[in-house]
């Protein structure tokens, strides 16, 4: 099976207290998480990529480097 065949991607969006997060799953794993605050400098456009290192559901966090 080729990479990106019958993967079930997911994305989350969550919006609260002046943040808006969003989490990119494939088959379950996350992959992606993109973070904006809602600040006076908001820095539309800018797109990080990262390795994610570790997952913690109980604490619903993810560890990843972006560098």
């Amino acid at each position: 099976m080729h990479k990106g065949e019958n993967m079930k991607k997911e994305i989350y969006i969550n919006e609260s207290m002046g943040e808006t997060r969003i989490a990119i799953l494939e088959d379950g794993q996350l992959v992606e998480v993109y973070i904006e605050k809602q600040d006076k400098h908001r820095m539309v456009g800018n797109v990080y990529r990262g390795v994610v290192e570790n997952v913690l559901p109980g604490m619903q966090a993810a560890f990843v480097d972006i560098g």
